[in-house]
């Protein structure tokens, strides 16, 4: 089930003194899915997927988040009250990469994470598919 569905841009700026997803301009299609929708009493050890396309119309706004990813899903996390641990981070490119963020260590007021993109598994595939066809 779809819950939000809608474009994220940023400007590469910051004027409230948060650090902004890059500090270069940039737009994705973002959607963020509730996999868990069967009435089977089936428990997701992952509910969550967001689903990420680059939507930058122009060549200054192809920034990819695959190096941004930890910036964006904290904003997106926050804004959606998405647990960033229990969801799976999907980028839709030439190739369709996932990764899921663990964090490593606190260090201050900053949660550092371990990020890996992998290729995505067949049965991830199968369980999106109905939700990239429009994207």
């Amino acid at each position: 089930m779809i819950l939000h569905d809608f474009i994220y841009a940023w400007d590469g700026k910051s004027t409230s003194g948060e650090k902004p997803i890059s500090w270069w301009p940039g737009s994705y299609h973002v959607k963020i899915v509730k996999l868990a929708t069967d009435k089977k009493n089936i428990s997701y050890l992952i509910p969550i997927a967001v689903i990420l396309k680059n939507a930058g119309a122009r060549a200054t706004m192809n920034t990819s988040l695959r190096h941004y990813i930890h910036t964006f899903a904290q904003k997106i996390s926050k804004e959606y009250d998405i647990d960033i641990e229990n969801t799976l981070w999907i980028e839709l490119d030439d190739t369709i990469r996932v990764t899921r963020l663990h964090p490593d260590t606190k260090l201050l007021s900053a949660t550092l994470y371990s990020i890996s993109w992998r290729p995505i598994r067949p049965n991830e595939l199968a369980m999106i598919k109905p939700y990239i066809t429009d994207m």
